[in-house]
């Protein structure tokens, strides 16, 4: 197994160590101590998820260099729910997909493996880095961004309209309801539909209080995580 990781090793370190403005040699070893996960989902759809073996080893070599805790270097109990929702019900093919702090981007490459049009982002470099290898292992297309949704929305708007937008936990601020508020109409193309995973924070109870006026919603139970799908009134 490690020589087969040895080339995709390699590919990661090297736009690592670019986007971090570094030398390779000063990446933090759990970084790159990567391993392959594969998740078995719904309607025989399989992937594999490129992703930094042990997370908190991770955490406090991050902690140590003062930079920002790795949350996008885990596969969270929202994103496997929204991952499973899509395999259940994939979108059709051609469908305008953007997954907004994609991480790894499960569900981003569940929707290619679909056939979906798919654009996922991140505030992370790191994460870009390891979303784009995620669909170069599994040989789907996708166009992945560095984007941080609150300082780039203009810019991911620009990309759009979106026939549907997915999200994962991202409701853990109460800044990230105000900005979903303003952006989330802007980002959905006239009848899209918003697909959010959350794990019962009450900032996801605010931003669906706010979005009923404008946008119909259901919402699914998936074990400890509430899968709400919120369709823009034409």
């Amino acid at each position: 197994m490690a020589d087969a990781l040895a080339p995709l090793r390699a590919s990661l370190i090297e736009r690592l160590a670019a986007l971090r403005g570094v030398e390779p040699g000063d990446l933090p070893g759990p970084l790159v101590d990567i391993t392959l996960q594969r998740r078995d989902l719904p309607g025989g759809i399989s992937v594999v998820v490129p992703m930094p073996a042990d997370w908190e080893a991770l955490r406090e070599a991050e902690a140590t260099e003062q930079r920002p805790i790795p949350w996008w270097a885990r596969l969270w109990s929202s994103g496997r729910a929204l991952a499973r929702a899509l395999a259940d019900a994939p979108p059709s093919p051609g469908t305008r997909v953007l997954e907004l702090g994609c991480g790894l981007a499960l569900p981003s490459l569940v929707a290619a493996r679909a056939g979906a049009q798919v654009t996922a982002s991140d505030g992370s470099t790191d994460a870009v880095v390891f979303a784009a290898h995620g669909f170069a292992v599994n040989e789907l297309q996708a166009e992945v961004v560095h984007a941080d949704w609150a300082a780039h929305g203009e810019q991911l708007a620009a990309l759009g309209p979106f026939d549907l937008l997915l999200a994962a936990d991202v409701f853990y601020t109460r800044a990230n309801v105000e900005v979903a508020l303003a952006l989330v109409p802007e980002l959905l193309a006239p009848g899209g539909t918003f697909r959010l995973a959350d794990p019962g924070r009450a900032g996801a109870r605010d931003f669906l209080a706010a979005a009923r006026s404008t946008f119909g919603l259901v919402t699914e139970q998936d074990d400890d995580v509430r899968l709400h799908t919120l369709t823009r009134r034409r």
